[in-house]
C-alpha cells in the first residue's frame, strides 16, 4: 500500500472537485481523505503541495519518429543557407535531415552542392521531402524539382531507413524517456509501417515495454494491415502496457504541401489530393470492417472530410465502437450535423494553431473557410481528444492546452470564440484522450482506477497565463510506480 500525501488531488469529476491524500495498491486506487484510517502502508510518498492529475496521455503520435528525430540531424532551427549546408556537410555519413521548412533547396541546388551523394530533407509537416537527383536515380522516379509529396516522399523516407532491432528498441525507449518528461504516461501510436515492416517494430516495440512502463496503444497502418492479420494477435488488449489498435489510413495531405483536399482553391490554384481515391477507400474500409475493426483516418481539408463521412455512413463502425478522425482541421457547418450521427472520435492537435496560423492563410486565394472549431465541435457533442502528432510538434501536454485555450498565433488570437476552458483542454488530455481504450477504470482519480499520474508543481487550473507552459512536472507515475521525478 501506498500513501499519497500532502498534495491537491484533481479527480476530474468537475474543475473543483478534488481530494487531500491517496492510497494505491498494486497499480490501482484503493482509497481517498478519510477512507484511509484503517490502512497500513508500506510507503509514504509526500507530494509537498504538487498537484496531482490522472496521467497525461497523447491521443495521436509517432513515437518511433519522435525517437528518431533525437538520433539525426536536423534543419529545424536553422533560418540561414550557409548554416544548413553547413550541418549537411558535417554528416557525411547521414542522408536524411530532419526539420526542412524554408524554400532554399531545389534539386538543381542540392545537384551543384551535392552531386552524388543522396541527400533528403525532411519537411516538418511529414509529408514531403526535397531530394537530388541521386536520390530520384535510386527510386526511379522523376521530378523537376526533387520535391516529393505524400507516398512519394514516403517511399524516399523508407528506402533509406531499415534499421537494426536495437536501433529500434532505442528509438522507441528514446520516446517514452522523453515523454516522461512531460508527464506522458500513455500515447496512441502511428510506427507499424515506416521503419522495418509490421513483425520488426512490432517486436522492438514490446521488447522496450517490458522494461519501461507506458501505455502504448498501436495503431496499425494499412499498408501492414495484411501482415498483422498473418500474425493473428488480439486486437486491444496484449498486456498492461500494450494495444492494438484502430486501422490508420491517409486519406489527404496537408496545408503546408498543399496537399490536404480543400474546396477553397489554394495560391497555385489547385484543391490539393488524396492519396486514395474515392473507390480505393471505399474497398479497403469493407475490407478492414470485414475483419471486424476500426478505422483511425487522416483527414485535414473539408471536401476529404465530407467524402470520408460518406463512407462512414455507409459502413459504420462496429457496435459499441467507435472510427477516429485525426486532425479533421478545416470543417463546412453542415458537416457538423453528419458527424453527430457517427461514432466518431476527433484527435486534435491544438499546436497547430500556433505553427500553422497564419502561414496557413497566406495558401488560399480567399480565407471564407473555418479552422480548427473546437468549442463548436464541443458544444454540438463531439468528442475530442489531445495529441501532438510528435515529431511534428512537442509532446508536451500543457503546450497544447495553452494552445486550446488561448489559440495565440504571430499575429494574435485566431477565433477568439473557440477558445476552449482550461477545464476543457485537461480533459483533452486526460480523460478524453482514454476513452479509445475502451478501458472505463482511466482518466480520473476513482476507486479501482489505474494509478497512473501526472504530478506538477502548480495548478493548470488556476496558475497564471505567463507560467502556464513552464509548469514544472515534479513526477510521473505509471502503475503506481514513479517512472520520473524533475
Amino acid at each position: 500500500m501506498i500513501l499519497w500525501k500532502n498534495g491537491i488531488f484533481h479527480s476530474l469529476e468537475n474543475a473543483s472537485h478534488s481530494y487531500h491524500q491517496m492510497v494505491t495498491h498494486q497499480g490501482l486506487i484503493v482509497s481517498f481523505d478519510d477512507d484511509i484510517s484503517h490502512i497500513d502502508f508500506d510507503q509514504i510518498v509526500d507530494l509537498k503541495g504538487a498537484h496531482l492529475y490522472p496521467g497525461f496521455v497523447d491521443s495521436h503520435l509517432h513515437m518511433m519518429g519522435y525517437g528518431q528525430r533525437w538520433s539525426r540531424p536536423s534543419l529545424l532551427e536553422l533560418k540561414n543557407v550557409d548554416d544548413m549546408i553547413a550541418v549537411i556537410r558535417q554528416h557525411p555519413d547521414d542522408i536524411i535531415f530532419e526539420g526542412y521548412m524554408s524554400d532554399h533547396f531545389d534539386k538543381v541546388v542540392l545537384d551543384q552542392l551535392f552531386k552524388k551523394r543522396p541527400i533528403v530533407l525532411r519537411h516538418t509537416d511529414y509529408h514531403a521531402a526535397t531530394v537530388n537527383t541521386a536520390v530520384l536515380n535510386d527510386l526511379g522516379l522523376t521530378s523537376e524539382d526533387g520535391c516529393l509529396k505524400e507516398t512519394d516522399a514516403m517511399l524516399a523516407m523508407n528506402h533509406y531507413s531499415h534499421h537494426s532491432m536495437q536501433t529500434l528498441e532505442q528509438m522507441f525507449s528514446t520516446a517514452i524517456k522523453k515523454l516522461y518528461t512531460f508527464g506522458v504516461t500513455g500515447g496512441h501510436t502511428d510506427d507499424l509501417a515506416y521503419f522495418n515492416g509490421f513483425d520488426e517494430t512490432f517486436k522492438a516495440i514490446n521488447n522496450v515495454l517490458i522494461e519501461m512502463p507506458f501505455r502504448a496503444h498501436l495503431l496499425i497502418n494499412h499498408h501492414v494491415l495484411d501482415e498483422y492479420l498473418d500474425a493473428k494477435l488480439k486486437w486491444l488488449d496484449l498486456n498492461d502496457y500494450l494495444q492494438l489498435g484502430a486501422i490508420k489510413i491517409f486519406y489527404d495531405g496537408t496545408f503546408s504541401s498543399m496537399t490536404a483536399r480543400v474546396s477553397i482553391p489554394y495560391v497555385n490554384g489547385t484543391h490539393g489530393l488524396t492519396v486514395l481515391n474515392v473507390d480505393e477507400l471505399d474497398t479497403l474500409i469493407q475490407k478492414i470492417r470485414d475483419h471486424g475493426l476500426t478505422l483511425a483516418i487522416h483527414v485535414i481539408g473539408d471536401i476529404a472530410l465530407s467524402e470520408v463521412f460518406s463512407l462512414l455512413e455507409k459502413y459504420p463502425a462496429p457496435k459499441g465502437l467507435h472510427d477516429r478522425i485525426i486532425h479533421a482541421s478545416m470543417w463546412q457547418s453542415k458537416e457538423i450535423q453528419r458527424a453527430q450521427k457517427l461514432p466518431l472520435i476527433f484527435d486534435i492537435q491544438p499546436q497547430f494553431i500556433r505553427s500553422d496560423i497564419p502561414h496557413i492563410l497566406q495558401l488560399f486565394k480567399t480565407q471564407r473557410f473555418t479552422l480548427y472549431p473546437w468549442h463548436t465541435l464541443m458544444k454540438h457533442h463531439l468528442l475530442l481528444c489531445g495529441g501532438s502528432d510528435a515529431p511534428v510538434e512537442i509532446p508536451n501536454p500543457l503546450r497544447g492546452m495553452y494552445d486550446a485555450v488561448y489559440r495565440e498565433t504571430e499575429d494574435g488570437i485566431y477565433d477568439y470564440q473557440e477558445c476552449l476552458t482550461r477545464y476543457e483542454a485537461l480533459k483533452l488530455y486526460t480523460s478524453n484522450a482514454n476513452i479509445p481504450t475502451y478501458h472505463h477504470n482511466r482518466g480520473y482519480l476513482r476507486k479501482g482506477y489505474i494509478a497512473d499520474f501526472s504530478i506538477l508543481q502548480d495548478d493548470i487550473l488556476t496558475i497564471a497565463k505567463e507560467r502556464f507552459i513552464a509548469n514544472k512536472v515534479m513526477m510521473t507515475v505509471i502503475h503506481d510506480h514513479i517512472v520520473y521525478k524533475g
